[in-house]
């Protein structure tokens, strides 16, 4: 079963309407957390996972990555965020 799209909402963060692709949108999630990286873990959205790789020239081991000295994820989420709460 699939479920219908909302035609009259938009799904997008306000606050990232300028990110080029997946690996600037990792990179400002990064910038955010800069003072506290020693422990962050980020989830990447499982359908622009392999994008990110792509980009990012990373290669992961068991859908994890190291990246600019954070552990990154697959994840199913929607949009590159911190694992807290997860």
């Amino acid at each position: 079963m699939t479920t219908p799209r909302p035609t009259h909402l938009d799904e997008h963060d306000p606050a990232k309407a300028d990110v080029r692709d997946i690996r600037d949108e990792v990179d400002r999630e990064i910038e955010a957390y800069a003072r506290d990286l020693h422990d962050l873990v980020l989830l990447v959205p499982e359908d622009r996972w392999e994008e990110f790789l792509r980009l990012s020239g990373c290669a992961a081991e068991d859908d994890t990555v190291r990246y600019k000295g954070v552990v990154l994820k697959k994840g199913p989420v929607t949009a590159a965020v911190a694992q807290e709460g997860f």
